[in-house]
């Protein structure tokens, strides 16, 4: 079995040894920092100059050193939070991609056999699309300030701060994106399995194992099989448990489950900008969600993260602004996918 979490993820990346190009925009013109990582430890680029000579007085050009070093260090914040979603989603990259889109990418053929007999008609097949909202590509957004007291002091240790807090960041809206649809929908009783337990079940997961079998079991008779399961960490002990089964209650063992491919852990993700704060709520610990992957799952992806500079504000003492910005959206078929728990009493 698959687990995907934060945990999992990181260790999965200490294996990893790979390099990699990530455009940036330096003057108007693409260039590429080149991001290497060898067993799981990633190349960080340092300064060889002050970073006041890498900022231009008053005028609206970077040193193309500064901004490859701001990328470099973006993706060092991306490596510290993992994308979870993958699993469910399936990925359409493309530049072209419009701001508004029909679903045509969830559209799939419908066809089936029957019997001829001598002069009936043949039965042709059709096109049948998933039910979901319309997709929109939507511009996200965040940047940073070089002040004066940052370049006069060469205080480059603030600056790799706000770049890895930018990668940090993009990538926890990336699983926001994905997980929101699910975790915020309303579900309808077809698409809901109430908790299964009793008081006398003997142990928690009992209970949960018995929703669990339920649930697998909506999936299937609803012609929708859930291989995909997104839940709390919190629960984890309880749900590999439950799964393996083993456990003795009432004179029979309860066999293993089967169905479940991947289990996804996901507890959201909080930050503090100023006085806002920004939370992106996880799994509760009272919900979990048994999914079918892939076909009704889209990321949409017209321009992943993208950093540029500006010029910036003397009233403000402003020397530089760096921008992030990135085209994406996503589609999600839930009635046609999800079964949502309630796995405690």
């Amino acid at each position: 079995m698959n687990i995907v979490s934060q945990e999992t993820m990181m260790e999965a990346r200490r294996n990893y040894t790979g390099t990699s190009k990530v455009p940036f925009v330096c003057n108007g013109q693409t260039e590429f920092a080149e991001k290497k990582i060898v067993n799981g430890e990633m190349e960080i680029m340092k300064f060889n100059k002050p970073i006041g000579e890498m900022i231009s007085y008053g005028g609206s050009n970077v040193s193309k050193e500064l901004l490859r070093k701001v990328v470099l260090d973006v993706e060092l914040g991306r490596e510290e939070v993992q994308p979870l979603y993958k699993p469910i989603y399936d990925t359409i990259s493309d530049a072209n991609l419009p701001e508004v889109l029909d679903a045509k990418w969830a559209m799939r053929g419908a066809c089936v056999f029957s019997q001829s007999f001598e002069g009936s008609e043949v039965k042709f097949g059709t096109i049948e699309a998933e039910n979901g909202p319309t997709a929109r590509i939507n511009t996200y957004t965040a940047g940073f300030e070089y002040t004066k007291q940052i370049k006069d002091f060469n205080q480059s240790f603030q600056v790799e701060m706000l770049n890895k807090a930018m990668g940090e960041a993009y990538n926890a809206l990336l699983n926001h994106l994905h997980f929101a649809p699910i975790l915020t929908a309303t579900y309808g009783t077809n698409n809901k399995t109430a908790w299964k337990g009793t008081n006398n079940d003997g142990a928690p997961f009992v209970g949960l194992y018995n929703t669990l079998k339920e649930g697998l079991k909506q999936t299937v008779i609803k012609k929708r099989p859930a291989t995909v399961l997104l839940a709390s960490k919190a629960n984890q002990p309880d749900i590999e448990q439950a799964l393996r089964g083993g456990y003795t209650f009432g004179g029979t063992t309860l066999p293993p489950l089967s169905g479940i491919s991947t289990i996804i852990y996901y507890d959201g993700w909080t930050q503090t900008v100023g006085k806002k704060v920004t939370t992106y709520a996880g799994v509760p610990t009272n919900k979990a969600y048994l999914i079918r992957p892939k076909r009704g799952f889209k990321e949409l992806l017209k321009q992943d993260l993208r950093i540029e500079a500006n010029a910036g504000d003397l009233t403000r003492l402003v020397e530089q602004q760096i921008v992030g910005y990135a085209y994406r959206g996503v589609f999600a078929a839930i009635d046609e996918n999800v079964q949502e728990l309630t796995i405690t009493g």
